[in-house]
C-alpha cells in the first residue's frame, strides 16, 4: 500500500539519489532532521505495507519531509 500511495502522490518519481540517501541515513549527518534516528526507522514497515490508512498518513508525512528537505516549508 505504501508504495502505491508514494507513486500516486508522485514522490517516487521526484526522489533523486541525494534524497534517497538522506531518507536512508546515508548522508554525512544521518540525523539531520531527527535527533535520534534516520527517517527510515520512524516508519512501521509491516503496517505501512498492509494498512491503507497508515500508508496514506506515512505518504503525507514523507511529502512534508521532502518539502522540508527542498526548503519549501519549515
Amino acid at each position: 500500500m505504501l508504495f502505491y500511495y508514494l507513486w500516486r502522490e508522485g514522490l517516487l518519481s521526484g526522489l533523486g539519489g541525494e534524497k534517497i540517501r538522506f531518507f536512508l541515513g546515508l548522508t554525512d549527518n544521518p540525523l539531520y532532521l531527527s535527533r535520534r534516528w534516520p527517517l527510515l526507522t520512524a516508519i512501521n514497515w509491516p503496517r505501512a505495507v498492509f494498512s491503507k490508512r497508515y500508508a496514506l498518513s506515512v505518504t503525507t508525512w514523507l511529502r512534508y519531509r521532502v518539502s522540508l528537505y527542498d526548503g519549501c516549508c519549515g
